[in-house]
C-alpha cells in the first residue's frame, strides 16, 4: 500500500467510524437525534446570522495570529490528487463532523441541563475539544478553545448541531486551503 495512503485511510477511518458509534450508541440509549444531538437544519435566519459571526472571527482569530506570529497551518507535502481528495473529506468534513456529534451534540446534551447550565456546559466541551488538539502549540490550542466557545454558542442558541458541523468544516477547509497554497 502507497506510504501516503494508509495513514490518509486512518485519517479517514477514525472519523467515520466515531459518527456510527455515536450514532448507534445514542439511538441504543434513547437519544433523540434531532432534538438531544442537534441534528437538525438551523433555522435561515440562524444559519446566516451564525456564518457572518463565524466569517468575522475567522478574520479576527487570523489578524491576531498573524500579528503574534502563531497558528499558521503546515504546509502539506505534495500528495498524489487522489491522496489530497481523501485528506479534504477526512480532515474537512468527516473530522469535524465527528468532532462535532460528540463535543456539541453527545457532551454539550449530557451537560447543559446540569448544574453546569448551558454557559458552563460550553466551557467544559470547548476546553475539551482544545485539549483534544494537544498536538498543536498552546497559542494554537488557546484558539482553539476560543473557536470552541463560538461554536458553542451557535449550538446553544442554534439548537442545531448541523450548523456548527458546517461552521467547523469552513474553518478547516480554510486551513486546508491555507496548507495548500501557503
Amino acid at each position: 500500500m502507497d506510504a501516503d495512503l494508509r495513514p490518509t485511510l486512518l485519517k479517514l477511518a477514525i472519523p467515520i467510524l466515531a459518527i456510527i458509534v455515536i450514532l448507534v450508541l445514542s439511538r441504543l440509549r434513547g437519544i433523540d437525534w434531532k432534538r438531544d444531538l442537534g441534528l437538525a437544519w438551523p433555522r435561515p435566519r440562524s444559519l446566516v446570522i451564525w456564518l457572518a459571526v463565524w466569517i468575522g472571527w475567522v478574520v479576527v482569530s487570523e489578524v491576531v495570529s498573524r500579528h503574534f506570529g502563531f497558528g499558521k497551518p503546515s504546509p502539506w507535502k505534495p500528495y498524489a490528487p487522489f491522496i489530497v481528495g481523501l485528506r479534504i473529506l477526512a480532515l474537512g468534513f468527516c473530522g469535524p463532523a465527528s468532532e462535532e456529534l460528540l463535543v456539541r451534540g453527545l457532551v454539550f446534551f449530557r451537560l447543559r441541563d446540569t448544574r453546569l447550565g448551558p454557559i458552563g456546559a460550553i466551557l467544559v466541551c470547548s476546553a475539551a475539544w482544545a485539549l483534544m488538539h494537544y498536538r498543536y502549540d498552546p497559542a494554537t490550542i488557546a484558539l482553539i478553545f476560543l473557536d470552541g466557545i463560538v461554536l458553542g454558542f451557535a449550538r446553544y442558541r442554534s439548537d442545531s448541531t448541523v450548523l456548527t458541523i458546517l461552521l467547523h468544516s469552513l474553518g478547516n477547509l480554510y486551513s486546508i486551503h491555507q496548507s495548500l497554497h501557503g
